[in-house]
């Protein structure tokens, strides 16, 4: 009897985690593939307002996280977790554009949306060649 709550308590805590952890998401926008200037996702700034921006920008992309339970611990985890991905993505900064309950009759679950924010200013001769083809083919798709 003892091994059947032991083994149910073990199955209910890898399923909690599992759904405390969300779904995922990236909806890429911009060119991808961009160097890599931070390397370390918590070195990279969050930013919850365009104002709060003072360099020339572009987004690159959209990054979620849904279905997080509103919990203060757990969203600051989401957050590290998007600024290690977005980090990845060659961002130099991550801009929380939503933060909302879904469902507004409970506490869960939580969406966070992030735009990846690639600063324009510091742009290597590489990146800058790779803008330049998103564009031209971003142009030619529209035209057909």
């Amino acid at each position: 009897m003892k091994k059947y709550l032991v083994l149910s308590l073990v199955l209910f805590s890898l399923t909690a985690c599992a759904t405390m952890q969300g779904n995922e998401d990236y909806i890429p926008i911009g060119p991808q593939n961009l160097s890599v200037q931070v390397k370390d996702g918590k070195d990279l700034p969050v930013f919850t307002s365009v104002t709060q921006i003072t360099r020339p920008w572009g987004n690159i992309g959209v990054q979620r996280i849904k279905n997080l339970p509103n919990d203060p611990k757990i969203i600051q985890a989401a957050i590290l977790r998007l600024q290690n991905l977005a980090a990845a993505r060659g961002a130099d900064a991550l801009l929380i554009k939503q933060y909302y309950n879904e469902d507004t009759q409970s506490r869960c679950p939580i969406t966070l949306a992030t735009n990846i924010v690639k600063y324009l200013d510091n742009l290597t001769e590489e990146d800058e060649a790779k803008i330049t083809q998103f564009a031209q083919t971003a142009a030619l798709s529209r035209e057909n």
